[in-house]
């Protein structure tokens, strides 16, 4: 289940090709061939993967990297200031665990409605966003609008294709689906307030700043959207996969443990990116302002120093018999995902409900992750019978 490796390539030539078309298995012969410190061919940026350095650079407790998160993008910069992201955060948070806690008793059924076969990691996206569907756009919203976001889920723009002509479809249907959003976050505005229990979209436009214009807001919430939805139909996808390719009944294990161990292997932030604002040096590396730093989550969770037998799915390792090494599936420091609980418990609640009185088979799944900001899995056929 690891990523490929290649022999070395000219880095003046090939290096940067490597990169974009395999970066986990790039990232994995540097490791071997340079340490736990070097530069990323694609941007230069010094990528670490030594836990010591790692800590240093996400806590950054001299102010040596600027105070921005990647997540607030809006067309012309950011959202700001920093004060609303974490209220917007808090917001989607609360809604997202309020739908959560109301409604977990639906998971069965769900799951049970994929029928015997299910093709992944597509249906695993489509399981998580039926489930999350009633907090992500409330009743009542507009049935185009509502069909229009089954559409982005169904047709992967929750994820960046490969390929140039799936590249422009995807820019098109998302450029739609922000102006449908940015219509109804301004009608939105336009009403009383709403009377019953909110969306997430209901959550950004009260914590977002007064007058934040209704373009930015589609923005904003279509990222919290896409890392409600993309993400944790992965997790459960990664978990299915290596628990099959590794030998794992999952009905034998806990659902938590079986989670954690795929967030392991397959972190939803592979590699996380800090601006320079302040010279200084990194494991002897002097960067300027301007500079970044990437800290690689994905080789730090297989470093076999720290968790030994790193490439296999052992779920037994989360239940406290041997010690753990540094686990940062969702980010560190001031920047980590404000909804990984949530995630994880929807996660966990999902592979639950799969496994739960169900003999589970998988076809398929032996090509290479797609990365695109997150790892997704190769396509696999699940195949679930009654016990």
């Amino acid at each position: 289940m690891a990523a490929t490796a290649e022999p070395a390539l000219d880095e003046t030539r090939g290096a940067g090709r490597w990169y974009r078309r395999d970066p986990l298995g790039y990232v994995e012969w540097a490791r071997r061939e340079r340490g736990p410190v070097f530069r990323l061919p694609d941007d230069g940026s010094l990528c670490v993967a030594d836990p010591d350095e790692a800590a240093r650079v996400l806590h950054d407790g001299e102010g040596r990297y600027d105070d921005v998160s990647d997540f607030f993008h809006v067309p012309g910069g950011r959202l700001e200031p920093r004060a609303a992201q974490l209220a917007i955060g808090r917001a989607a948070r609360r809604t997202l665990r309020l739908h959560l806690e109301a409604s977990r008793d639906r998971l069965p059924a769900l799951a049970a409605a994929l029928g015997e076969t299910s093709e992944w990691p597509a249906a695993g996206r489509d399981l998580t966003h039926r489930f999350l569907a009633g907090a992500l756009l409330r009743p009542g919203s507009p049935p185009g609008l509502r069909a229009l976001m089954e559409h982005v889920v169904r047709r992967d723009v929750l994820i960046r294709p490969p390929g140039a002509v799936a590249a422009v479809a995807r820019r098109l249907l998302w450029a739609r689906v922000v102006r449908a959003i940015a219509a109804e976050a301004a009608a939105r505005r336009g009403r009383p307030p709403h009377d019953g229990p909110g969306d997430l979209l209901d959550a950004v436009l009260g914590a977002a700043p007064p007058g934040t214009p209704a373009s930015h807001v589609a923005h904003v919430y279509l990222l919290l959207f896409r890392t409600s939805v993309a993400p944790v139909g992965h997790v459960v996808a990664w978990a299915l996969l290596a628990a099959a390719a590794g030998g794992v009944d999952l009905a034998e294990v806990p659902a938590e443990a079986a989670v954690r161990e795929s967030l392991r292997l397959w972190p939803a932030a592979w590699l996380l990116g800090r601006p320079v604002r302040r010279a200084h040096e990194v494991a002897g590396v002097r960067l300027a302002p301007g500079e970044s730093v990437s800290v690689c989550v994905y080789l730090l969770h297989r470093d076999e120093r720290h968790w030994p037998e790193a490439d296999r799915f052992r779920p037994d390792r989360w239940d406290g018999a041997e010690p753990r090494g540094p686990y940062l599936p969702f980010g560190g420091g001031p920047f980590t995902c404000a909804g990984a609980a949530v995630a994880q418990s929807l996660a966990t609640g999902l592979l639950s409900a799969l496994t739960a009185g169900a003999r589970l088979s998988v076809l398929g799944g032996g090509g290479r992750p797609h990365v695109a900001g997150i790892i997704t899995p190769p396509p696999f056929r699940l195949r679930r019978v009654p016990r």
